[in-house]
Order: C-alpha cells, then structure tokens, then sequence
C-alpha cells in the first residue's frame, strides 16, 4: 500500500500558533505576569503534545480490506471485512474510516454507515451532496490488531471497486487530527451479476439440435451401446436388445452412451439499446444471464461476445460449462452499457464456430455489429431481439425465452 499523511489541525493547533504560546509564555514570565504566564504555558504544553500526539497516532499502522464475495445477485447479502493493526505502543484513543462513494453504487452497506455532506460549488451557488462510507472505532490499544466486517448488500446489476480507504485519527483531546490515504495496490472489486429471471432453455436447446430434445437436454447416441439391462415397465420399444431376443434370450433393453449439444455463443449488441428504456436492457441481461446459467447446468458449453466496456476490453470466452466460465461470463454482463462502442469487424472468436450463434440487440433496425455474423455460417446463425414486432424472419426474440414460475 501507498499513503500521504496529512495533518488537519484548527488554527489554534499548528506550529506557529504553538511557537506564538511559547514566546507569550516567556514574555509575560518577563514582566512577572504570573497568572498569564501559567495559563500560556499550559496552553502551550497542551497544544504542543496534541500536535505531537496526532502527528505519531497514526505511524506504523496497517489497514487491510477484503470482501467475502467475487460476485453476487442483486438482493443478496455478503460481508465486507476490515483489519486494522496498530504496531506501536502509542494507543489510538479513537479511529474513523472514511471511503467516497456513490448513491448509485451496485452495493452499499447499511444506512446508518452512509454519511451525507452538502458542499457548494466553486464559484457557484450550487449544492451538491457527497456521500461517503463512514465507520468510528475507539480505543485501538498498543500492539493490538482489530478485526471488523459490516453487511452489504447488492442493489443493482454493475461493478464498483474500492481503490482507497483514508484513515484518520489523533488525539485524545480533540484538537488535531491526522488523516492518512491507504491506496490498494490492486482495488477491492465488488461485482454484481445481472438479476436472474425464470427463463426455460428448452427453445434454445430445440433450437440447436432442430428437433425435440430429450429429457433435460441430452439425446442418446443411437450408435453407441453402453450396456445392457433388464427390461422395465415403461421402457421405450424401440431400445429392446433385438438380436439377444432373436436368439432365445429374456427381453434386454440397450443403454446407450449420452451427447450433449453443441456449444452456444450469445452475442451482444450492447450499443443497439441506446434509444431503450433502460428495464429494457437489464431485462435483456437477466434473460441472457438466466440462459447461461441454465445451459451451463446442463452441460452446454457456452460463450459470450461483448464489446469493449469501461471495465474490461472486446471480448470472446471460450466455450465451456464450467463455473469458473460462467462467473466470468456474468461478470462480462455486469459491466456493460449501451455506451459502448460496437463490436469491431474482426474480434478474436477462436478457430473453432459454436453450433449455435445467438446475435442479442434491441431491434433489426438498431443494430449496429451485423458484421460480425458475417464470419459464421448463415444456417447457424439466429437473432435474439427485444422487439418482438421487428422478429418475423427472425422467429425468437426476449419475449419468447420467459417461462414465469418455471426455472431452467
């Protein structure tokens, strides 16, 4: 960590307020003005060790930051947890803890944490409010290490980090107080993934394979046999063993070796949704994040395309069904912004094309990186569009994937 060190003292605690009191002191004792010079000194030894108090409260102090969540959904709680250790023997009779933010941040802790200052703009009359994250500790005692968390809770689809902390504290008389900035080497990132809605992948996954699927998305390699087994009420006619019952045997029924679909790639026309209402974007995000989730649930190696963001560069995943890549897909969806630039001509998609290519954007009319469909085969290709009205030769859009009461 980095940190300046600053004193914010009043006028009456600085060191030439601290001089001035000395010099009366001397001078009234010179002229025997006893009572004077008593009360000058005293003002002098109390102002002089709340300096030098405050000046050294807060050296050799550590303070470290950590989150117990890489990434959530909005609604959910996590804790934010905060070391502080004081590695001298002067005790920190008190501590405050004071970070800027935003009203509008993806996650805030609790209210009464949350301080409001109303300052004027230079050369102006026009107020605007501050806010800042705001925690108070007493008595941090020499040698002595403190270990808080507070509860936050995620509010809204986005990302916010928290670069700096500033750390302030001083002496026990009130009278000077010194601030000290700590600057993270690598800023504390709080990301919140995009509100997951009911959806059913179920059209996607007819989508991909053109023909009704199988239970939860798998079909049966017909051409594989795995082993045989006992038949069962129920079982299926077709996937009797026929050439054991043609030699005399009991009725055998084949278990075949199971396939997954293709791989998906979604991708995103972030800049088509401009002239949207913005429920109209986050809802397009939870719908596309919910089909992520749920076909990487289900085995399906999935992608994502999205344009360069104030948070991460133009960007391709490799399609996968891991956690670790359905995280950073999420991730990838909490910072967009219909802001952003188009996608460009050529990203980098691989060396190998999904089977299925989804191209999300607002509408035909507004959207504004077709091109990139150009580098896929056509018969792969589908357009995923918030307008239902502008889908006709497209044959799905948003409307189309929401299943309420059911989930994936």
């Amino acid at each position: 960590m980095r940190n300046d060190s600053g004193v914010d003292s009043s006028y009456l605690v600085n060191p030439i307020a601290i001089g001035a009191y000395l010099i009366s002191c001397v001078a009234t004792a010179i002229y025997h003005q006893t009572t004077a010079s008593v009360f000058l000194g005293f003002i002098f030894l109390l102002t002089l060790a709340s300096y030098l108090w405050a000046k050294y409260a807060l050296k050799h102090v550590d303070y470290d930051l950590e989150t117990a969540a890489a990434g959530i959904f909005p609604g959910q709680k996590f804790s934010v947890i905060r070391t502080i250790r004081n590695q001298k023997m002067l005790p920190l009779i008190w501590m405050e803890i004071v970070e800027p933010c935003l009203i509008t941040d993806p996650a805030m802790p609790d209210e009464s944490f949350i301080a409001v200052r109303t300052v004027r703009k230079e050369q102006t009359t026009i107020e605007v409010k501050i806010y800042e994250r705001f925690y108070t500790l007493s008595l941090i005692k020499w040698h002595q290490s403190v270990r808080f968390q507070d509860e936050w809770e995620a509010k809204r689809r986005g990302i916010t980090q928290i670069k700096a902390s500033e750390l302030r504290s001083g002496d026990g008389f009130g009278l000077c107080v010194k601030r000290k900035q700590f600057e993270f080497q690598t800023p504390k990132r709080i990301t919140v993934f995009p509100e997951l809605t009911a959806v059913s992948v179920d059209r996607i996954i007819n989508d991909m394979w053109d023909t009704r699927s199988a239970s939860g998305g798998f079909l049966k390699d017909k051409t594989i046999i795995k082993s045989v087994r006992d038949y069962l009420p129920g079982d299926p006619a077709r996937d009797i063993n026929m050439r054991l019952l043609a030699r005399g045997g009991t009725l055998k029924i084949n278990t075949y070796e199971i396939v997954t679909p293709d791989s998906v790639r979604f991708i995103l026309d972030a800049a088509s949704f401009r002239n949207s209402e913005a429920d109209d974007f986050e809802h397009t995000l939870s719908v596309i994040a919910s089909l992520i989730v749920g076909l990487t649930k289900r085995g399906i190696a999935t992608s994502l395309m999205t344009p360069a963001s104030a948070w991460f560069p133009e960007t391709c995943t490799v399609p996968s069904a891991g956690l670790q890549a359905q995280f950073a897909m999420l991730e990838l969806l909490s910072a967009v912004s219909p802001e952003d630039v188009p996608i460009s001509d050529t990203p980098d998609t691989g060396k190998d094309v999904p089977g299925r290519i989804y191209f999300v954007a607002a509408s035909l009319a507004c959207a504004t990186s077709l091109q990139v469909l150009e580098q896929y085969p056509e018969h792969k290709t589908q357009l995923l569009l918030l307008d239902s009205r502008m889908s006709v030769q497209c044959g799905l859009h948003i409307s189309d994937l929401n299943a309420l009461g059911k989930t994936s």
